[in-house]
């Protein structure tokens, strides 16, 4: 089996692929046993820049306050869709390369949103897990949270709740629970999440973190005089349907439909 550096080696020559290889193993085995793993260096430096200004320009152009969570997240609508920079970076063939190894089958680009919090407007965002939202049937969605800026755990980086992805119970509740207790519904659901050890992952600007979309996470309020941007990646299975929601039916497609190929693309390895 070809690995991601064997796969991107000859479309990007010079890159940093030989240092993420020799972590793609440790990456893929905490991903399936932990519900997330931690991917230093997933960007260089220039390709930060870049990435950053992309992020900053789409923001102004078209964004959102978060009103779910109440946290004051500032967010794109589609991001990856309307500017051909973000949509290069959903489609950056080691990204893709690297979530295929770690999910061990097809993958298409289901999302890709930019999340900013900025200095001292946003509140913590509570306990949730991503499958409460996901408008899919599929075997496998998670997230690629990549860092444009530093993190620490001032600044509001993920903390997680290891192999909470792996519960028992129901799959996921009904998103009307979430909406009537964002920061509760999960601990009522299942209770001994409550007494999991949490693990905060601070980044680097490049660094990135992969949750399983089952993966119980929270992030902090970015109480610093700096701004937090951030790139959310959402891989699913090539194979997923589409399942809209009750009172939440947002995209012209039938339920039960493949997803387009044209909208919601192969990853590029």
């Amino acid at each position: 089996m070809s690995t991601p550096t064997d796969r991107t080696r000859s479309r990007e020559p010079g890159s940093r692929v030989a240092e993420f290889d020799a972590d793609s193993r440790r990456i893929a085995t905490e991903f399936r046993e932990q519900g997330f793993a931690h991917v230093p260096g997933l960007l260089t430096g220039p390709e930060v820049a870049r990435f950053r200004a992309a992020a900053l320009a789409a923001i102004k152009q078209r964004s959102r306050k978060d009103k779910d969570f109440g946290t004051g997240i500032v967010a794109t609508t589609d991001a990856w869709e309307h500017h051909p920079a973000l949509r290069e970076l959903a489609l950056h063939p080691r990204i893709g390369a690297l979530a295929e190894h770690v999910a061990g089958m097809p993958l298409r680009v289901w999302g890709g949103e930019v999340l900013v919090k900025h200095p001292h407007e946003t509140a913590a965002t509570g306990l949730h897990d991503d499958l409460t939202f996901a408008l899919l049937d599929s075997r496998l969605t998670f997230n690629t949270w990549i860092a444009l800026d530093d993190v620490p755990t001032e600044r509001g980086c993920l903390t997680f709740l290891p192999r909470s992805h792996a519960r028992g119970g129901p799959e996921r509740v009904d998103l009307a629970e979430q909406y009537r207790d964002p920061d509760g519904y999960l601990i009522r659901h299942w209770p001994e999440l409550q007494w999991t050890p949490r693990v905060t992952v601070p980044l680097r600007a490049g660094d990135a973190t992969l949750h399983h979309s089952r993966t119980a996470h929270a992030a902090g309020a970015n109480t610093t005089d700096t701004t937090r941007v951030s790139f959310l990646l959402t891989f699913t299975d090539a194979d997923a349907t589409y399942r809209p929601l009750p009172g939440h039916d947002p995209l012209d497609l039938e339920a039960g439909q493949a997803l387009p190929d044209r909208r919601y693309p192969r990853v590029i390895r």
